[in-house]
């Protein structure tokens, strides 16, 4: 989802098989993004919106899903990230995990696509939960990272 989506989320559903979320906002059309459980409970985004709602103490469904904090107090407010913000904290994060390369706030929609289709998945799926039109030149440009091992012209060669 690119980064400017994630201030306007607000309408957040979790079900029997993960989240629904409404996205509202968006560059094609509105849709519902559907997010399932993760199989590792380190990096499940289902337990991670958990634990944020409740730290957070988000009670309010039409409230924003990811708030500022007050610059004096630290404390959460009403008040939406900016695309800006989502950038920041996404650096911040990242470097504090001391990951290899800088990642910025366009990271995690280029890795979700990425890790989608080494894991197999259709680029038709892959469009349609990541906000692409079908067949995005975009997209596919992302793919190339991703590509190339399976059907590798050297393999068997080396």
């Amino acid at each position: 989802m690119r980064s400017g989506l994630w201030c306007w989320l607000r309408d957040i559903v979790e079900t029997e098989h993960g989240l629904e979320i409404d996205v509202r906002v968006s560059k094609i059309s509105p849709r519902k993004v559907k997010v399932p459980f993760g199989s590792r409970p380190s990096t499940c985004p289902v337990r991670a919106w958990r634990a944020w709602t409740e730290s957070a103490g988000l009670s309010d469904p039409d409230g924003f899903a990811f708030r500022a904090l007050h610059p004096r107090w630290h404390t959460v407010t009403d008040a939406g990230l900016s695309p800006g913000a989502i950038g920041d904290v996404t650096t911040r994060l990242t470097a504090r995990a001391d990951l290899p390369v800088r990642h910025t706030g366009h990271s995690p929609r280029r890795g979700a696509a990425e890790e989608s289709r080494r894991a197999g998945n259709d680029r038709k799926v892959i469009a349609k939960q990541g906000g692409w039109v079908p067949n995005s030149g975009v997209m596919e440009g992302y793919f190339e990272d991703a590509e190339g091992w399976e059907e590798n012209a050297m393999i068997g060669v080396l």
